[in-house]
């Protein structure tokens, strides 16, 4: 049973969107999965994270809390479809200064205005209670990688040293409007968007990016948090 203090918001349809929490440690990491639908690595993912962590399998450290929403945008996933049941692009939606109503193909469609929708509401609120020292995101793209966002570098390269993926501070294309933008380079929160590779095997997933997870989680424990500035939308 979800915890109804760590309910942040509904979808579009009504779904609740939850982390789930793991741990009373001082340090707030939050992983993140679901946040485009037809990404099923990423959501598959958080999921079994939660499963290997409730059955022993995984034990974190004790300096740790660490937040699950597995699915941020429920509807989405339930329909294997990127955006909301809105038809927007929640990677493009949040409050950023450079959010923007243009779009050049209709898969990024940003709404009608900044955090124009429910799950973006969600994710706000989620980051702003949770205040966490860390946000992981897990996606799936063609070209894998671990983009980071903030001054979080050495992390990425911490992560790649497990699962061999190239550490890229630029994704490679325009994305205002991100949760990379919104934490990382508005707010200096470390912000680590995984880019699974698209259609590999949920077994072959865990595989390869368990340890670089438990790597990311625990990376701030005997290291400085960056410090964190105030945005200005």
């Amino acid at each position: 049973m979800i915890d109804p203090d760590h309910v942040f918001g509904n979808s579009v349809l009504g779904s609740e969107i939850y982390a789930e929490k793991i741990g009373t440690g001082k340090l707030a990491v939050l992983l993140i999965g679901g946040v485009h639908g037809d990404e099923s690595e990423g959501y598959l993912m958080a999921e079994r994270f939660l499963i290997e962590i409730h059955n022993g399998s995984i034990t974190l450290p004790e300096d740790i809390s660490l937040y699950i929403c597995p699915r941020l945008n429920p509807d989405g996933c339930a329909n294997n479809r990127r955006t909301n049941q809105h038809n927007v692009d929640l990677n493009r939606n949040l409050p950023t200064r450079d959010w923007d109503r243009n779009f050049s193909n209709i898969k990024y469609y940003p709404g009608k205005s900044p955090g124009s929708e429910p799950e973006t509401a969600a994710t706000v609120r989620m980051i702003e209670q949770i205040d966490p020292a860390l946000i992981v995101s897990l996606h799936s793209y063609e070209k894998p990688m671990i983009n980071f966002n903030g001054d979080c570098e050495d992390l990425a390269i911490s992560m790649s040293e497990k699962n061999g993926l190239p550490p890229k501070g630029d994704i490679g294309y325009p994305t205002p409007g991100s949760l990379g933008t919104y934490g990382g380079w508005e707010r200096n929160l470390p912000v680590i968007t995984l880019e699974i590779l698209r259609g590999q095997n949920p077994d072959q997933v865990w595989k390869i990016h368990r340890d670089a997870l438990l790597t990311a989680f625990s990376f701030y424990i005997s290291r400085k948090i960056p410090e964190r500035r105030t945005a200005h939308v």
